[in-house]
């Protein structure tokens, strides 16, 4: 027998040891390191010494006076605005038998047992005797379900007390202060992350003795989904609106028409979807939109629908023989000399029949949508299609314009200014609140066609680049800015979440926005930094009044049902603490970095997945492996805690004498 094999054998025998313990029971428990306030994973000593994830990533304070505050717990997302007194301990309570004491202005009870009865939904009946009283109740002064607006109140005060009785009884208070129906389900939202069920044990640990007072940096926070390039159908629409409602977004912009389709069902005009819709099943009827609408709102979401035009508008617009023709260059190839994709289409804005039909789609769309704004499109005006136009340019000759640039300018103001006069009469306000995207009208002298009072401007150009194209970007964007010009960010440069992806144009492995815009730079996507670090002449409070916030936005060129909530998610939760929270960027590790942020994402995304949360799948983060072992998957050193990379049989002997020690113990 060799020298070797003696070894050989103590060694299979330790490993058989650590495979029949593992396989028999669960081997691990987690210990809190209040340095770093995260969780180490240990093999535990006995039954009685475990501790689960759950509870320890609940318990885990850092000790830090620097970092009270902001650190007090790893679990929340967004992070909120103070939190304070946490005890660093836990309770076990059953939600599900929460004794629910109402709210104490008794406004709209029935709205908020509602959202108690959403609450305990996501929790599963304690399985253990253990579980303390959990007491819910609301100080909300004015709980009724209404429509979201730019004045809605979504502050919200959230405390967790525990106290004992005359007999020895233990229970857990939670009080929710809010003013309104939408800063209530935020508190509870909240709430809802400081009680975790964990799943080895089966028991819901809660949070005691912690205070948070929370409101929002931004009051514009949303997604912007394309809905005709290829259909999403409603159900997948609604499941968007769980995953947004999760990290407190409130918009929802539906970017419902452009030239490949027409799937919304106007009333006035049927039209539109007759001839626009990809098939006949793959429509928004009037119920559908009702009850997305509807769902959005329970969910403190408001809905915000875009009709674009005058350009992106094609398939469903070219019926109107009897009207004369209300659409130009529909499907006209080559395709690149008269728009940016196939297929083709633009509005015949000198047709006077154009405008009683955007009229009729107006009044339908505010009937549908009982939005306070209303999205007009307006980008990517290709010239070279009016020009093409005889009766076009017609029209020009007799007003004076050339056909050049200047001209084709003068002939889009004209159809703008006449499409806003048929969104005010159909609305029935005077100057109603209209977004535009970035265009050639937003920038230079041409930005002077359009109105700060009526207008706010969705800016999708970039923030980045020496190139003349980024130059040109940058410049108009400081410029919208400088004249007081409402702004809401979308620069592709970081927030397109369509880029990255292979040409569908063509051969290549690069779209025409790639690179991929990962969750870390989305999440340090912060417009403050950009206003400094350009000079930007405007005071710090009125680029908080002028940038309204942000939204990312998924085209769906190759998105569709069966990838479009992995591609949205978890990137737009990155995006959703920068909105509600907005932290000063911080040095690597620090609050404001996306370092720090990681650990309460990746837990955030994985606690999504769960049945009760609503099974939002979104795109895997990282390993399991790094969600059990806290602050392990690092390339470099965090706050004191240098990160070294261990050969996989090291890890193995380590776990093997871990296991030896702790059975002879």
């Amino acid at each position: 027998m060799s020298e070797l094999e003696p070894n050989l054998t103590v060694w299979l025998l330790c490993l058989c040891l650590l495979y029949s313990r593992v396989a028999g029971e669960y081997p691990y428990s987690w210990a809190c390191n209040t340095t770093s306030s995260t969780c180490t994973r240990l093999i535990k000593a006995s039954e009685e010494s475990f501790t689960p994830h759950t509870k320890c990533k609940l318990e885990c304070v850092s000790t830090s006076e620097e970092d009270k505050g902001f650190f007090s717990t790893r679990v929340l997302w967004p992070r909120p605005k103070h939190i304070s007194g946490n005890s660093g301990k836990t309770a076990v309570v059953d939600v599900t038998d929460l004794a629910y004491e109402g709210n104490t202005n008794d406004i709209a009870a029935d709205e908020l047992d509602r959202l108690v009865e959403k609450f305990k939904s996501k929790y599963n009946a304690s399985q253990t005797g253990d579980a303390v009283e959990l007491i819910l109740s609301f100080d909300v002064k004015n709980g009724t379900l209404v429509d979201f607006t730019d004045t809605s109140d979504e502050s919200y005060e959230l405390s967790i007390t525990n106290s004992t009785s005359e007999e020895g009884e233990v229970s857990i208070s939670a009080l929710v202060k809010a003013s309104t129906y939408f800063g209530a389900r935020h508190g509870l939202e909240t709430l809802s992350q400081l009680a975790l069920t964990d799943p080895v044990d089966g028991k819901t640990y809660m949070v005691t003795g912690i205070e948070i007072e929370d409101s929002p940096y931004y009051f514009w926070r949303g997604l912007s989904v394309d809905t005709s390039r290829n259909f999403i159908s409603p159900p997948v629409i609604k499941k968007l609106l769980d995953g947004l409602a999760a990290a407190k977004m409130n918009t929802l912009h539906w970017h419902l028409t452009d030239s490949h389709s027409f799937p919304y069902v106007s009333s006035s005009v049927p039209q539109m979807s007759q001839y626009g819709a990809y098939l006949p099943g793959k429509t928004y009827t009037s119920d559908d939109v009702a009850e997305i609408v509807l769902y959005a709102k329970k969910l403190g979401i408001r809905v915000v629908p875009e009709l674009d035009a005058p350009a992106h508008a094609g398939y469903g617009w070219q019926w109107g023989q009897s009207a004369g023709e209300l659409v130009v260059c529909l499907g006209k190839e080559p395709w690149t000399e008269y728009c940016l994709e196939p297929p083709c289409g633009q509005m015949n804005v000198v047709n006077a029949e154009l405008y009683p039909i955007l009229k009729k789609l107006y009044t339908d769309l505010k009937d549908s949508f009982p939005s306070d704004w209303f999205h007009m499109g307006g980008d990517e005006v290709n010239f070279n299609c009016w020009k093409s136009v005889k009766t076009i340019t017609d029209f020009m000759e007799t007003k004076g314009w050339k056909t050049e640039d200047e001209g084709f300018m003068k002939l889009w103001d004209y159809y703008q200014t006449e499409a806003y006069k048929k969104l005010a009469e159909a609305r029935a306000e005077e100057t109603p609140k209209a977004i535009l995207w970035s265009s050639r009208m937003t920038e230079g002298d041409d930005l002077s066609l359009l109105s700060k009072e009526k207008y706010a401007i969705q800016f999708w150009g970039t923030t980045v680049g020496s190139d003349a194209e980024a130059k040109k970007h940058k410049k108009q964007l400081k410029e919208m800015l400088e004249k007081g010009y409402s702004v809401i960010m979308s620069n592709h440069n970081e927030l397109y979440l369509d880029c990255g992806f292979g040409a569908w144009v063509g051969a290549g492995p690069n779209n025409w926005c790639s690179p991929f815009k990962s969750w870390h730079q989305i999440y340090m996507s912060d417009i403050r930094q950009w206003i400094e670090e350009e000079e930007v002449q405007i005071t710090e409070a009125k680029a908080k009044e002028q940038v309204l916030g942000g939204e990312t936005a998924i085209w769906t060129e190759q998105t569709s049902d069966s990838d479009i909530i992995y591609k949205v998610f978890p990137r737009t939760w990155a995006y959703a603490e920068r909105l509600w929270s907005n932290p000063s960027k911080g040095k690597s590790g620090e609050l404001g970095s996306w370092e720090e942020a990681e650990e309460r994402l990746s837990h955030f995304a994985s606690l999504m997945k769960e049945k009760g949360r609503g099974t939002v799948l979104s795109n895997t983060m990282k390993p399991e492996y790094c969600l059990q072992n806290d602050g392990t998957c690092v390339l470099e050193s965090k706050s004191s805690c240098t990160k070294t990379l261990v050969h996989p049989g090291l890890v193995v002997v380590v776990l093997v004498l871990q296991y030896l020690s702790a059975s002879f113990s």
